[in-house]
């Protein structure tokens, strides 16, 4: 067997496959975007993922400069300083948002109320757990949503 006829296979093999990621970035690019109840779901479930993950970082991300936590009277840095207690008094924590559901007040405002479970712990079996009803505001930043205020009561007994 000649070099040549392998060499057309691998060239042929990298087309292809070139065309193949070309294909799919063209089709991602012409998706519709998603709806903006569904990005600020989205915002949420990555948040509860970053403290699952232990990354103030990505709780953190989706908040605006002037975040505003009405409930406790919390800022950007009292929230930081709070989830960094939390992160070092617990092993294990975890977030399930039940009951969500997105209320939009014109093309650049939201709020989002759902029922939320926190879960924290050194082992398998969760040391404390609290149930909220929280509601966030969200603001449109470009393409993009910022949560801006969130204010929560506590539900343990109801």
């Amino acid at each position: 067997m000649s070099a040549r006829p392998r060499m057309d296979r691998q060239r042929l093999t990298v087309a292809a496959i070139v065309l193949a990621v070309l294909a799919t970035l063209l089709l991602v690019a012409c998706a519709p975007p998603l709806p903006d109840e569904e990005l600020i779901r989205q915002r949420h479930d990555d948040m509860a993922q970053g403290l699952a993950d232990r990354s103030a970082r990505a709780v953190m991300a989706p908040l605006a400069d002037d975040f505003s936590a009405e409930t406790w009277n919390l800022d950007l840095r009292g929230v930081r300083l709070l989830l960094e207690r939390e992160m070092r008094a617990h092993e294990r924590l975890r977030a399930r948002i039940q009951d969500f559901s997105v209320t939009l007040h014109g093309e650049a405002r939201a709020t989002a109320d759902f029922r939320l479970i926190l879960t924290g712990g050194s082992g398998l079996i969760p040391e404390r757990v609290r149930g909220y009803r929280v509601r966030t505001g969200w603001r449109r930043e470009g393409s993009d949503w910022v949560m801006i205020s969130a204010s929560w009561e506590d539900v343990v007994g109801q």
